[in-house]
């Protein structure tokens, strides 16, 4: 008998003839080949089942006679709505099955654990991690992978898991801009999701495919594709076969490559056999962020554009203007896709080479950003393969931690509740409020670990909420003691924060950088997962869901952060600031070795009475104008670098200019040159008044939904920039950013031009528009020592900014005392908000 360790990459099943059923799982074995390790389901116990609670023998009678579903009802009992409570575990003949007994109106009961994916249900009843060792015997089959395995058992043990290289394929393609009738695909017609997904939009005929082919993380080969379209298809998708990826990369491929593909290959009728198993390129929408999810069997569909996206939100997303910033100022090459047709037929070897150096800067600036290394860590904590953890969402990972706890100990599993978007919001975080000014030594405390630690401390979990437990939290919400009934929350947080220390060890044990980076990265990951329980329990939707836990959560840590700042002030110690996150307290030492014994000391004090804080950081100077999450400070301590929250250098969708201005001024305030804060500020906003600053620095980028998403569409820049740009001949697709200057902003709706890096802009931006914007901004800050917004519009100086206000440090008036809210949570709380 064989045996093979591998990292799940992903996971399916299929169906047989005769009721069979076959669970494939596909991998990177440690020694770096590809697999498929099949199983087919042959004990009872293995095939798919549910709960349905209830004790009624009658309809244990018709359950049994619903043969042509039902294989077979034993009676159970799982822990249920505060009891142990009877229930009928229903073993059906199909994974379909289950769907269908919930679907029939004569079951009355209800069901619990039917809703769970076969093949996550198998994962999680053979407690499979992210890495196993899987014994059989290799045979043959049709599949791409280099070895084909039939199960006999998966080793019991866990082993440890480890990163293998995936072997990346990362393509891009060049296609005419008419469609394959001869009309001109550039116009504004495009009014939604929809339509630019619709027939006429991708049915443009394909010029050429090339790509590049990355193994043991170095580049190997790069190919190209072209001559007619059939043959492109064909030959890319032998390639696919041949080459075997684990992983197949692009930049925005999902939104608009393979829908090109796809588009073609159906008109043309060439099947794209992508998958390990031979199966075809699949499509489908994804609700949460409104873009279609693309699927391979055995294969991971990374998108490169996205990972940007979602990892560095950079104010521009082409290809060229995210190359330049990741990869030290490499570019595109130089064609003009606007005008793609005519550079074909002028040199088409000169476009291929233009199309396989977008493959290769979209495979680098995805290894950039470490993507993948990303997704195998959080696979690691959560115990699922790598597609699994692609899809983003924390409760799919809280799940597989949870589950099979409850499993372990007979809890009942509900079903995945509806989302609501009526759900009454429960009270947030406390928030102590900073009063405007410049603060010297300021301590800051971290509270992001207090909420598993007060579900830890207090045994919150929906196992022990009970009108008779013991430990009554500040809204009136009891729960059972330990003594009583451990709660499944406490238990599985004990062990994650066992498994983070444990980790966090190991990397401080490490003897090269590259063990650093991996436990780095798993510690990073277990915290993450652990931050993650309080954002699904306080949502609406997650099966688990009780809001008087989420409420009890956050009525402890209002009361543990109160506390904490009652005990500091009746000790003449100011707390300067704090919100959810974390307090700010001054220092009572104007030195470093002071302050950070001052840091230590508190957060060993109150971590030794429940409060949980660590000691994050000492930034000397601390600024802010007053309001909350809004604040500069320059760290000293553990590390020099400039900390900035809340202000626009940190916005996105603030022009370079805006967030430089802000800069330069923070920078002057954090050397204590107030003085030559208020001066750069009216010089700068003077000279764009007059023009003299680059148009660069002026351009605005936002991303554009489809267009009937907005309730006024043409009031909107960037659909007004999206429909100028695709006049042009440019690329759009719903969701991308798109970059615009002002050119008059009096105009309804205002007027403004695409700005396009690498060409030039000949337009005249509004001069006035963008020194009011940058006089807002930057008269937040300055506001507080005398200089508003029309002044710095106007060029003048307020009579008492000089005379009053630019004073020693000793004459300064102290900060008068802060005041103190509670912040009740108004948007309706998603996983998004949590993690």
């Amino acid at each position: 008998m064989d045996s093979w360790d591998l990292r799940l990459v992903s996971a399916t099943y299929k169906t047989l003839p005769g009721e069979g059923i076959m669970v494939e799982l596909y991998g990177h074995t440690k020694d770096g080949r590809s697999i498929v390790v099949r199983d087919t389901i042959k004990r009872p116990e293995d095939r798919p089942y549910c709960y349905i609670v209830s004790e009624d023998p009658e309809l244990e009678h018709y359950l049994r006679d619903r043969k042509d579903l039902v294989w077979d009802v034993m009676t159970d009992e799982r822990f249920h709505r505060g009891a142990m409570r009877k229930c009928f575990r229903v073993t059906v003949r199909l994974p379909r099955h289950v769907k269908m007994l919930r679907e029939d109106t004569r079951i009355k009961g209800e069901f619990l654990a039917g809703d769970i994916p076969f093949y996550l249900r198998y994962i999680y009843d053979h407690d499979l991690g992210s890495c196993a060792r899987a014994l059989g015997t290799e045979t043959k089959g049709n599949y791409t992978t280099q070895i084909v395995a039939d199960l006999d058992h998966w080793n019991p043990e866990p082993i440890q898991a480890f990163n293998p290289e995936l072997s990346v394929l990362s393509f891009d393609i060049e296609n005419s801009l008419k469609d394959i009738n001869g009309k001109t695909l550039i116009g504004d017609e495009i009014e939604s999701d929809e339509e630019v997904g619709s027939e006429d939009f991708y049915n443009k005929r394909i010029l050429t495919i090339c790509c590049v082919l990355q193994r043991g993380g170095k580049i190997v080969e790069g190919k190209m594709f072209r001559g007619g379209e059939r043959k492109i298809l064909e030959d890319f998708t032998g390639y696919i076969r041949e080459s075997d990826p684990d992983v197949i990369s692009g930049y925005n491929i999902e939104g608009y490559d393979l829908r090109v593909i796809e588009k073609r290959a159906t008109e043309l009728k060439v099947p794209l056999t992508w998958g390990r198993d031979s199966t075809t390129l699949y499509g489908k929408r994804d609700q949460k962020y409104s873009k279609i999810i693309w699927e391979v069997s055995g294969r991971l569909i990374v998108d490169a554009w996205w990972a940007v996206k979602m990892d560095l939100r950079p104010k521009q997303e082409t290809l060229n203007a995210v190359s330049m910033q990741l990869l030290g100022g490499e570019k595109k090459l130089d064609v003009d896709a606007r005008k793609m047709d005519e550079e074909w037929a002028k040199d088409c070897d000169k476009v291929c080479e233009y199309c396989m150096r977008d493959a290769e800067l979209s495979l680098r600036i995805l290894n950039k950003l470490e993507r993948l290394r990303k997704i195998m860590d959080l696979g690691t904590v959560s115990k699922l393969p790598l597609e699994d953890v692609m899809k983003n969402r924390s409760s799919l990972l809280i799940d597989s931690i949870l589950i099979r706890e409850a499993d372990r100990h007979k809890v009942g599993v509900p079903l995945t509740r509806n989302f609501r978007d009526d759900e009454e919001a429960i009270e947030g975080g406390y928030v102590h409020e900073i009063e405007p000014g410049l603060y010297h030594w300021v301590c800051v405390l971290d509270f992001k670990s207090m909420y598993p630690s007060i579900i830890i401390a207090r045994n919150i979990c929906f196992t022990t909420l009970n009108p008779n437990g013991t430990i009554a939290s500040p809204n009136g919400i009891h729960y059972l003691d330990k003594t009583q009934r451990e709660g499944l929350l406490p238990h599985i947080l004990v062990n994650l924060m066992k498994e983070r220390d444990d980790t966090k060890k190991k990397m401080r044990q490490a003897q090269t950088k590259e063990e650093v980076l991996y436990y780095d990265g798993l510690q990073g990951a277990i915290k993450i997962l652990m931050n993650s329980f309080y954002g699904v329990f306080a949502s609406s939707f997650y099966r688990f869901t009780d809001k008087n836990i989420g409420s009890s959560i956050t009525a402890f840590a209002r009361e543990t952060t109160k506390g904490i700042i009652r005990s500091l002030e009746s000790e003449n110690h100011h707390v300067i600031y704090s919100d959810t996150d974390s307090i700010f307290v001054q220092s009572p030492f104007s030195e470093l070795d002071g302050s950070k014994k001052f840091g230590q000391e508190l957060a060993e004090r109150f971590s030794r009475e429940g409060g949980s804080l660590e000691f994050e950081k000492i930034m000397e100077p601390l600024f802010s104008h007053g309001k909350k999450k809004r604040y500069v400070g320059k760290m000293v301590w553990p590390k020099n670098e400039l900390v900035i929250r809340g202000y626009e250098t940190r916005r996105t969708d603030a022009f370079d200019l805006q967030s430089e201005t802000l800069m330069t001024v923070f920078e002057h305030i954090m050397n204590d040159d107030v003085e030559g804060a208020m001066k750069e500020a009216k010089r700068i906003v003077q000279e764009i008044m007059q023009g003299k600053v680059p148009v660069e620095k002026l351009v605005i980028s936002k991303g554009c939904k489809p267009f009937n998403m907005y309730a006024n569409p043409d009031s909107q820049p960037t659909v007004q920039t999206a429909r100028k740009l695709m006049a042009s001949g440019f690329e759009f697709v719903p969701g991308m950013k798109v970059s615009w200057i002002v050119t008059n902003s009096r105009k309804t709706p205002q007027e403004v031009i695409p700005y396009v890096e690498g060409q030039k802009f000949t337009a005249t931006p509004d001069w006035r528009y963008y020194a009011e914007r940058v006089a807002q901004t930057v008269s937040r800050v300055t506001e507080v020592w005398g200089l508003d917004e029309k002044s710095l519009v106007a060029g003048n100086t307020q009579s008492n900014l000089f005379s009053q206000q630019f004073v020693g440090e000793e004459d300064r008036p102290k900060p008068p005392a802060p005041k103190a809210e509670v912040k009740k949570t108004q948007k309706k709380l998603s996983l998004e908000d949590f993690m």
